[in-house]
C-alpha cells in the first residue's frame, strides 16, 4: 500500500521482497503499484521506477514528460504531454502494444492495458481471455482496470463494465 503525502512524498508499507516499498527521494504528483514495481511520476513530469520484476525490463522508464501513470502486473504504461502512450516491461499477450491516437487517460490490468481517446471512445489491448479487451461501445469520461476487467463512466454518469465477472 501507499499514501502520497501533501508534501509529494511518498509513503510504502506491507510485503517488499522486491523492493516494491523503496521509494526514491523525491517529489511525486502521482504513484502507482505493480505486482511486484512501483512508479511515480515526479512533480517534473519524469518517471521514477522501483522493485523488480521476474521478467522483462521493468524499470526500464522512457523519456519524457508525462501527466499520468498506471502499473499492471509486469507492464507499466505513461501517458506523455502530448497524449501518446508509451508502455515498458514485459510484453506478454500485447498489453505493451499501445495503439496509436491521442488520449486522455490510461490505466493498466493485470495482463491488459487501456486508453481513454481523446474523443471519449476506450482502446483495449492485450490478453482477452476474459473479454477484458472488448470495450463497450459510447463515449466516456474515465475508466479504471482490474485485474481482468475494466469500468468505465459513460457521459451521462452510468456506469459500463466489461470483463471477468466471476465474483
Amino acid at each position: 500500500s501507499y499514501g502520497l503525502r501533501e508534501d509529494g512524498t511518498v509513503a510504502f508499507w506491507g510485503f517488499s521482497d522486491f523492493g516494491q516499498c523503496d521509494v526514491p527521494n523525491g517529489v511525486f504528483t502521482q504513484v502507482a503499484c505493480g505486482s511486484r514495481h512501483s512508479i511515480g511520476l515526479r512533480i517534473d513530469g519524469t518517471i521514477s521506477c522501483w522493485g523488480a520484476w521476474m521478467q522483462g525490463s521493468e524499470c526500464n522508464t522512457p523519456d519524457g514528460v508525462f501527466t499520468q501513470i498506471a502499473a499492471g502486473r509486469n507492464h507499466s504504461i505513461g501517458l506523455r504531454e502530448d497524449g501518446t502512450i508509451a508502455c515498458w516491461g514485459s510484453n506478454g499477450d500485447g498489453r505493451c502494444d499501445s495503439p496509436n491516437g491521442v488520449f486522455s487517460q490510461v490505466a493498466a490490468g493485470s495482463r491488459h492495458s487501456l486508453g481513454l481517446r481523446m474523443d471519449g471512445t476506450i482502446a483495449c489491448w492485450g490478453w482477452n481471455e476474459y473479454g477484458q479487451c472488448d470495450p463497450p461501445t459510447g463515449y466516456f469520461t474515465h475508466t479504471a482496470a482490474g485485474d481482468n476487467h475494466n469500468v468505465a463512466i459513460r457521459e451521462d454518469g452510468t456506469v459500463a463494465c466489461w470483463g471477468r465477472n466471476n465474483s
